[in-house]
């Protein structure tokens, strides 16, 4: 399942961080914010249940999600600590882990791999933040590496831009996963780099100037 996420407060954000010399602390906000919008998107999926508050002056109804302590964000180090903040703006209870992944410069883009720090998925939402999914390659092999520790109920990727190359790739071998995503775009350059996309999302957002 694919969803693009349209709203204007996203595509507003998404515009700002694309601009070329963009300072990373504005870089790191904008990510950030997206985060928190895509998480906002995705609340609204989660199973709810009625219940009643007692107000100053009586009893309401209310409402309760169900499934927030089922929730399990992965972060992938560097580049998406950012968009892990946004999305623990939301769900602060998540439970956490960590992957350690990024891909090599040149063609055929292989990936190393030296930290996996998961809780148990079994059962559970998980959640991989990844700001740009590019080839797929990276995360063809942590979505591989994740089925180590449980079966998951739910399996999504938020990315802040896709290619289309990226998600074709991964859903052939993942057809469960559920993709939100700000932008899809069709074109990666010989460097594997998204174009027009914004550049290597975790450079920019550590303080190195994308070349």
């Amino acid at each position: 399942m694919l969803k693009i996420i349209d709203h204007l407060l996203v595509q507003e954000e998404l515009t700002k961080i694309r601009k070329k010399g963009i300072a990373s602390a504005k870089f790191r906000r904008g990510i950030i914010e997206i985060g928190r919008l895509l998480a906002y998107e995705f609340v609204n999926t989660l199973e709810k249940e009625d219940t009643e508050v007692e107000t100053p002056l009586g009893m309401a109804d209310g409402i309760k999600i169900k499934s927030r302590k089922e929730i399990v964000i992965i972060t992938i180090l560097r580049a998406s600590l950012p968009l892990t903040n946004g999305i623990l703006k939301v769900f602060p209870e998540a439970q956490y882990g960590v992957v350690g992944a990024w891909r090599k410069d040149n063609p055929p883009f292989d990936v190393c791999m030296d930290y996996l720090k998961i809780p148990d998925l079994t059962d559970k939402i998980v959640i991989v933040a990844d700001p740009m999914l590019a080839t797929g390659n990276t995360m063809e092999l942590i979505l591989k590496k994740l089925q180590n520790f449980g079966n998951p109920k739910r399996m999504v990727l938020f990315t802040v831009i896709s290619s289309k190359v990226g998600i074709e790739k991964i859903m052939e071998t993942h057809n469960e996963l559920e993709i939100y995503t700000c932008s899809v775009e069709k074109e990666l350059n010989n460097e594997g780099y998204i174009v027009p996309g914004l550049g290597d999302a975790g450079d920019i957002a550590f303080g190195k100037p994308f070349k």
